[in-house]
């Protein structure tokens, strides 16, 4: 099957269908030929189930960065990830949803979902939501409302089970006729939403799920490395706050991100220097701030995520 560009205009015909606001850093440049507009290239899959919820089935490579903000009301909303992670916010709160992992949560103007999604990444994922309006027009599904708002509509982060994932992975296969594949995923998706309802009505997951500790030790150094990324670091020093060796940091920190260590880092510099050149700074300044030593090499760097000069950001 031959994949699909989606340009600009389709991000926006998704944002007026599901209360969506995107942003390209890229537009800032001015340049909008054809090759600018595309976002993603894959395959996208919207499907509307009979128990009255809305499902996108994403399998992408993203073209060009991009970031989302959550506009509508959703009393449920849920995003499984069945390969590469997405960083997400919600009222600033930092959520990392990594392969084999769901996020399920209410949506509103009080609970705002961030999230970005970097360049020259593959993305499998499934988005799960409900309206208002249709939520409580399926005797099912108002039930499940029912309970999830007894229990506080909560915001959860989880393992999904492995005979689930399981199941996803089957529907993920192209030789699955469309009418096969959408009864599949409504069963198994509400499969994982009583798997949910039924952990928390016994006290599980917590909020985040429990990891383990070499996970933990991975998430350490993941936060440092975002909220310090104008540091200098060596992969040896990052190891050791690990507790692994340099070579076991290299390996399981790609397969928990995505990407490798110093990839992150990179990206890391350059959405806080992207920030300061938003604020006014030159761009020696930002890219002084960001941690970089040349601004030759930041611009490079720049260039080859943003599609566009540093230059064309800063107003010095």
């Amino acid at each position: 099957m031959q994949k699909k560009l989606f340009s600009i205009d389709d991000f926006i015909g998704f944002g007026e269908r599901y209360g969506i606001d995107y942003r390209f850093p890229s537009q800032a440049s001015g340049l909008f030929n054809k090759e600018k507009r595309m976002v993603i290239q894959g395959d996208v899959e919207e499907m509307a189930f009979s128990s009255g919820f809305n499902l996108t089935r994403s399998d992408i490579r993203v073209l060009q960065p991009y970031e989302t903000t959550s506009l509508h009301s959703c009393p449920l909303y849920m995003l499984v990830v069945l390969e590469g992670s997405v960083m997400l916010r919600l009222n600033g709160e930092a959520f990392v949803v990594r392969a084999g992992m769901a996020f399920t949560a209410r949506l509103s103007e009080q609970q705002v979902m961030n999230a970005s999604h970097l360049a020259d990444r593959h993305l499998r994922t499934l988005s799960l939501g409900v309206s208002p309006a249709q939520g409580w027009s399926s005797p099912l599904l108002n039930a499940l409302l029912q309970q999830w708002e007894a229990h506080g509509a909560p915001t959860l982060l989880w393992q999904v089970p492995g005979f689930l994932l399981s199941g996803l992975q089957q529907t993920q296969q192209t030789s699955i006729p469309p009418l096969s594949r959408q009864l599949m995923l409504e069963g198994i998706m509400l499969q994982l939403l009583g798997n949910a309802l039924s952990q928390r009505i016994q006290g599980q997951p917590k909020r985040t799920p429990a990891l383990c500790g070499a996970e933990q030790r991975l998430e350490n150094v993941r936060r440092l490395l975002e909220q310090h990324p104008e540091k200098e670091y060596s992969l040896a020093t990052l190891a050791q706050l690990a507790a692994m060796s340099s070579s076991s940091l290299r390996v399981k920190f790609r397969q928990a991100y995505g990407q490798s260590v110093f990839d992150y880092l990179r990206d890391c510099r350059l959405d806080l220097a992207r920030r300061y050149l938003a604020e006014g700074y030159s761009v020696q300044q930002a890219a002084w701030k960001s941690g970089y030593q040349h601004a030759t090499n930041f611009s490079t760097a720049f260039r080859r995520r943003y599609g566009m000069a540093p230059s064309e950001m800063s107003p010095c």
